[in-house]
């Protein structure tokens, strides 16, 4: 299969007019276009792009449990969420499965097993490559974190801590908010997980050590999550953390670069404007030079735009934009040297994006050298 006629967005730069040669899946050849010959698809000077890679999505937990008294099969909402994470370009998935306290409800230790275990088993019948991020929400027992972090479905493990007082909920009544509002929780029930974090509080930092030490065992990425100050910065990556997720200020981001850590940022936050919880800005920190990734989040669609809207404000080239959602979040999960950019020797995953009213959309999505979705807009 070969590709031709399209815009070629490489980890440094474009071909305006290129051709893409595959052979069994692989990428064997990148260059300027010529005529047309063998089986092809023109990308009629669309671009042509590396498949998304998101290493923090969590749409799977809403396909699952679209409302609090919803819950669908697991097979039936990782199907059809395949489906779907495939028309909006994103090739490889790390669905973000959160070890939280069974009080969270839908947010489960017992549905956490059953999605590891779901995606193992039909691994064969997706369209797409799926991961496991797993949030290990440390002011919890561990026992079922030790057992996941096993699988060989998981490529990234992050450290979370939730207790009210820190992190995102420094206010304790925005952490009673959103527990109402996400999960339905009344106060009796909100009371009696908080008392139950607290009870963990003199163990955490150790916690946070054990999790780290079987992580880095078996070779995985380890990410923290919701910095809230350059002090937690520091902590974190003593322990072993090099990915900092969603620093809530601009100070935390700022120590983490300093220390060499890869910052990933939400792509909603860049459609929006803003973040959704009045923490820090994911294109206040794009200026300061403070972004290397971005990931889904709770919105698979942002990707793709995110990337575009940075370019167009110029605020970074195209290649710079596409990297922030492909390469990056490839290498900080240790998947760089197969996927994550348009180079020879890697595999074909790969886009074909043309704009409808200035907003770019997937026209074709290529994994493994194999077309698994296409709309309107190229022949």
């Amino acid at each position: 299969m070969n590709i031709i006629n399209g815009q070629i967005i490489t980890p440094d730069g474009v071909i305006e007019n290129g051709v893409i040669e595959i052979f069994d899946g692989i990428i064997t050849d990148i260059r300027e276009n010529s005529s047309k010959f063998g089986d092809v698809i023109d990308a009629n000077r669309g671009y042509v792009l590396p498949g998304i890679v998101d290493i923090h999505g969590d749409d799977l937990e809403t396909a699952i449990s679209p409302r609090p008294l919803a819950k669908f099969p697991v097979d039936f909402a990782l199907l059809h969420l395949d489906r779907r994470n495939a028309s909006m370009g994103i090739t490889t998935k790390l669905h973000a499965i959160a070890y939280f306290e069974d009080e969270l409800k839908s947010r489960n230790i017992g549905t956490s097993k059953e999605i590891v275990e779901t995606m193992a088993r039909l691994e064969d019948e997706f369209l797409t490559h799926h991961f496991a991020h797993v949030r290990c929400e440390i002011s919890g027992d561990l026992k079922d974190v030790f057992e996941a972090i096993e699988s060989p479905l998981v490529k990234l493990v992050s450290l979370m801590d939730h207790t009210p007082g820190q992190g995102q909920f420094t206010d304790h009544t925005r952490y009673r908010e959103y527990h109402k509002r996400i999960y339905g929780l009344n106060d009796d029930e909100i009371d009696r997980i908080i008392r139950k974090k607290s009870g963990y509080a003199d163990e955490l930092v150790q916690k946070m050590r054990e999790v780290a030490e079987i992580a880095h065992a078996r070779g995985l990425s380890i990410a923290s999550h919701d910095d809230d100050s350059p002090e937690k910065v520091e902590l974190v990556h003593s322990i072993g953390a090099r990915i900092s997720e969603f620093p809530i200020t601009l100070d935390a981001a700022k120590r983490g670069r300093e220390l060499g850590m890869t910052i990933a940022m939400g792509a909603p936050n860049v459609v929006l404007g803003r973040s959704t919880s009045g923490n820090l800005s994911t294109s206040e920190a794009i200026d300061a030079g403070l972004v290397d990734l971005l990931c889904s989040d709770y919105n698979p669609s942002s990707m793709l735009y995110s990337a575009f809207i940075l370019w167009k404000r110029g605020v970074l080239t195209l290649s710079d934009a596409v990297n922030m959602i492909t390469r990056n979040p490839a290498e900080a999960v240790g998947m760089g040297g197969t996927i994550g950019s348009i180079e020879i020797g890697k595999r074909a995953d790969l886009l074909v994006v043309s704009e409808r009213m200035g907003i770019p959309v997937v026209t074709r999505t290529i994994v493994g050298g194999e077309v698994v979705y296409a709309a309107g807009g190229v022949r």
